[in-house]
């Protein structure tokens, strides 16, 4: 008995040994500031939405696992997406998931977003540290957006150490903020700058990629890059290639795009090495035209002349967009969303947006008192549901244009103490906002 509680007693020593060794075997390739860089993205939850597996030469555990997918925006959206014509297994998740046709016909966003794991490939350290101060538009056919993110300096730092690191791609010097971007491009005739244009057109880069607000073609509208879909939705606004990379980067990058980063969606056009030189030519030393970003919607939000039922609002509004972020935790398996429970480095408010009654509890206050959301706050003027709707509007100057226009960055980033909604989505429509207003203004009655 004693030698079998002696195996026991060791046996426990040696898992809680392993336990406590775990975190070091997993940062094992990693310095101390890189290591601080993966759990600052773990505790912000980046693998809910991005990939963030390591590259070919470096250990798998330096990576962030895959979010579960009752927790990760793209996988769960790719999955449900996935049974789109298969009948049997639309019924087989009716069964579990009564809205599933619902979800079927209502899943827009969060299907294809960047990998994080090998980006340092190909971006400069300086650039991945600026953006993180103040994340834009950078992917104008992408409508989703960065969320803001509760870092500190040395944070954003770490993260970026933590990127160069996992991409096989080291630095002596940790990347700052104050590093200076890329060289001042080479002075390059205007002949040469034409003739990239040609090569620029001729292969086609201008079917996913825009230039600053230049129309590069006639046609090629911003409803015309949404019509197509995953080809274009992740390609950047070229407009800021001369920051993001360094030109023999570029070069090597528009000439096999895998052999630089093996996750990026870029085809291999099968370009040679002095088409690529041209495009560069193009890209990096044509003059940028500037478009203002559009206005954000009038404050001035009216009042529809008809009554707004909450089916109505929760069948537009509430459940088709705020849910994601303000779900009944009993129906997503414990997790209710960054608004609800918490996630993505937010403290959960306690929001649930999923069924009326969660709606009229409120949101918690840190001090556990709650804040009704359909009232204004003291000082203003519309609700505070109406406000932080408002509130997104003003941030999509600088963090949702469309295609041509140009993100405002003289406008502040976005506040992660006080953000607008929805979240990194884009900002709600007039008519949307139109009949949440008008609702709440007839006594928000269930």
């Amino acid at each position: 008995m004693k030698a079998v509680a002696s195996s026991a007693l060791a046996a426990w020593a040696l898992l809680v040994v392993l336990v406590i060794a775990l975190p070091v075997f997993a940062d094992a390739g990693l310095n101390q500031q890189e290591a601080e860089g993966r759990r600052v993205m773990q505790r912000a939850q980046c693998n809910r939405c991005h990939e963030v597996s390591a590259s070919d030469n470096r250990p798998a555990a330096d990576g962030l696992p895959r979010a579960p997918r009752e927790q990760s925006c793209v996988d769960c959206h790719t999955w449900i997406l996935g049974t789109r014509g298969d009948t049997q297994a639309i019924e087989r998740q009716r069964r579990e998931y009564p809205d599933w046709d619902r979800y079927l016909q209502n899943i827009v966003h969060l299907t294809r977003l960047p990998h994080l794991g090998t980006v340092a490939r190909r971006v400069e350290p300086a650039f991945l540290r600026r953006y993180l101060d103040g994340p834009f538009d950078l992917r104008p056919h992408l409508e989703e957006s960065m969320v803001p993110l509760r870092l500190s300096a040395s944070e954003k730092d770490a993260v970026v150490a933590y990127l160069v690191a996992l991409s096989g791609r080291r630095s002596s010097t940790p990347p700052s903020v104050n590093e200076a971007g890329s060289p001042k491009p080479e002075v390059v005739s205007q002949v040469r700058i034409n003739e990239g244009r040609r090569a620029f057109l001729g292969a086609g880069c201008a079917m996913c990629h825009v230039l600053g607000g230049e129309r590069l073609v006639a046609g090629f509208t911003p409803s015309f890059f949404k019509a197509l879909g995953p080809q274009a939705m992740l390609a950047p606004n070229l407009q800021f290639a001369r920051e993001r990379l360094k030109r023999e980067t570029f070069v090597a990058f528009v000439q096999d795009p895998q052999s630089i980063d093996p996750h990026v969606t870029m085809p291999n056009l099968g370009l040679s090495r002095e088409q690529a030189e041209s495009i560069a030519d193009f890209v990096l030393n044509t003059p940028i035209q500037f478009a203002v970003a559009p206005p954000p919607v009038p404050p001035a939000v009216p009042l529809l002349d008809r009554e707004v039922p909450y089916s109505e609002v929760h069948r537009e509004v509430f459940g088709l967009i705020c849910v994601h972020c303000h779900m009944d935790p009993a129906s997503n398996r414990g997790d209710g969303g960054a608004g609800n429970t918490g996630g993505l480095g937010f403290k959960g408010k306690g929001l649930v947006l999923e069924t009326y009654a969660g709606l009229r509890r409120g949101l918690r206050r840190p001090d556990g008192t709650r804040l009704d959301v359909l009232v204004p706050r003291p000082g203003q003027t519309e609700s505070f549901l109406v406000e932080v709707l408002l509130r997104r509007h003003e941030e999509a100057r600088r963090d949702g244009v469309p295609a041509f226009a140009t993100p405002d960055l003289q406008r502040s980033p976005i506040d992660p103490d006080a953000p607008g909604m929805p979240m990194g989505l884009p900002p709600l429509s007039l008519s949307k906002l139109s009949l949440v207003k008008t609702w709440i203004a007839q006594g928000a009655r269930p």
